[in-house]
């Protein structure tokens, strides 16, 4: 007797195994490779000025979305958050601001409403503050003196201006290192690395510098409000005029021709303006004492050096050049 097999109809064939198939592919996209895995979501973080936001994006990396809050062209001064903006800094799990009263919004958003298990950098805590020196007190060749600071995030307490140098700079990028790390441990390594690496780049701007302002022939300069406090102290130059002692205080006529005698007195070559603010008194200035009204910007964010830190301090220091050598 020969062996019988059943032939199978191709609808046959169909019909009994089509379920068993597709359950195996619903198995295999539900299971997915043994290796995938959903993808984290990054840490958000909010800074209120483009170079503390460029800090934390070169230390937080591929792990980060980082927002920043005074956009550029603005005055963090003057600046008063938007609804979206405000949202954005409460939900961020990373809070990074100036402090000193460069940005005193931020200080009261954080005093009205805060995200629980937000880590907040203060950038001028633990920093010794240059104290500010009022317009009317501001003698033609009076250098201002560091200080300790108070406990008041005034502007009173002392000069904000701390990340125009590149040392404290290293100092603020360490403890938005530790923020990062403190929120999001699992990747600590990876901010370490981000860090170390990013520090050696502020070293070799530290040391461009110094090579530079070494061969200035002049020391003495003229700026629109005193952001470049701290850079002079670090690299040996003078402010021996500022126009505005804060932005926005209109200076009287007597310290305005302190300032141009000033100027004629030390051969200042040229008034340091700032893209954020009119140059018209500085142009005013210039004309009465006979030199030309160059831009210096203290806050970045725009070409051609954009949000870039580093960049943005060589172009400062390219405009320096133009006038003190």
């Amino acid at each position: 007797m020969k062996n019988f097999i059943p032939r199978i109809t191709l609808s046959r064939f169909v019909a009994i195994f089509f379920p068993f198939m597709l359950g195996a592919i619903a198995w295999t996209q539900f299971a997915g490779p043994a290796t995938a895995s959903p993808t984290a979501p990054k840490i958000t973080v909010a800074a209120s000025i483009v170079p503390l936001g460029d800090f934390c994006q070169k230390i937080g990396g591929d792990l980060v979305s980082v927002t920043v809050l005074v956009p550029p062209g603005a005055s963090p001064h003057v600046f008063e958050p938007s609804p979206t903006a405000v949202a954005k800094a409460t939900a961020a799990r990373v809070f990074v601001y100036v402090g000193a009263g460069l940005d005193p919004w931020a200080e009261r958003l954080l005093k009205a409403q805060r995200t629980p298990g937000q880590a907040v950098v203060e950038a001028v805590a633990g920093i010794s503050l240059i104290q500010d020196v009022d317009e009317h007190e501001h003698e033609a060749h009076g250098a201002k003196e560091p200080g300790e600071a108070g406990h008041h995030h005034h502007h009173e307490a002392g000069n904000p201006h701390i990340w125009l140098d590149p040392v404290l700079a290293r100092d603020i990028c360490r403890r938005i290192a530790q923020a990062l790390i403190k929120v999001d441990p699992a990747h600590k390594q990876t901010y370490e690395v981000n860090l170390a690496e990013y520090l050696g780049q502020l070293e070799e701007l530290d040391r461009t510098i110094k090579e530079t302002v070494a061969t200035f022939r002049q020391r003495d300069y003229v700026c629109f409000h005193p952001a470049y406090t701290y850079f002079s102290r670090r690299y040996g130059l003078k402010e021996v005029g500022v126009i505005e002692a804060a932005p926005g205080r209109e200076p009287s006529p007597g310290h305005l021709q302190k300032i141009i005698a000033a100027i004629k007195s030390t051969g200042v070559k040229a008034v340091f303006a700032e893209p954020q603010f009119s140059p018209r008194v500085a142009e005013v200035i210039a004309k009465e004492a006979g030199v030309k009204v160059l831009f210096l910007d203290p806050l970045g964010g725009r070409p051609p050096y954009g949000s870039d830190y580093i960049k943005l301090m060589r172009h400062n220091l390219n405009i320096l050049t133009q006038a003190m050598q």
